[in-house]
């Protein structure tokens, strides 16, 4: 008798567990941040109107609504891909200079990308951010605390009088569990 009681209860431990990953959810999500580089007309008249740029841009991830929903219920975050899009510029011939970081920073930890290359800056051109020396990890140590996070670049533009939007999208794959 002692020892089917025993087999009972471990078994609806079991299943407890096995049930509350019945009511698993999994979504993806990208969280954005539009960066807004401005540069300024340059005062020198001359054949390389080569600028330096730094812009920034702060990141609730509070402001997605599956996230919002689910805050108190997340049990993992996974990136499944880091992107920078040019969604707008102004002016044609522009390009970012080989050297240029972008950078996804907080709660005292930064996660950088080097350019090695120049990229010439059209509207639509995307620049994957690939999981190199565990970058990606360090994004996710970032993101989970739940608290605002910025993203950056800064760099050199070929060009001076040019404003452009980057926008900076880390793709995420989230796990919640409402029970």
């Amino acid at each position: 008798m002692k020892i089917g009681l025993l087999i009972l209860l471990t078994a609806g431990f079991s299943s407890c567990e096995m049930v509350k990953g019945w009511f698993e959810v999994d979504f993806e999500t990208t969280l954005n941040g539009d960066l807004d580089i401005d540069i300024q007309e340059s005062a020198k008249k001359s054949t390389n109107d080569d600028t330096p740029f730094n812009s920034s841009a702060t990141v609730d991830p509070f402001d997605d609504e599956e996230i919002a929903e689910y805050q108190d219920n997340i049990t993992n975050i996974e990136i499944t891909g880091i992107i920078a899009e040019v969604l707008s510029v102004n002016k044609t011939s522009v390009i970012f200079r080989s050297g240029t970081t972008i950078s996804v920073s907080g709660d005292g930890k930064t996660a950088s990308w080097k350019m090695g290359n120049d990229w010439t800056i059209i509207k639509g051109t995307e620049l994957n951010l690939e999981d190199v020396g565990g970058t990606y990890d360090l994004v996710k140590e970032i993101l989970d605390t739940f608290g605002e996070f910025e993203v950056s670049a800064q760099g050199v533009c070929s060009e001076s009088g040019v404003s452009i939007t980057l926008r900076i999208g880390i793709h995420t794959l989230i796990t919640a569990n409402p029970l």
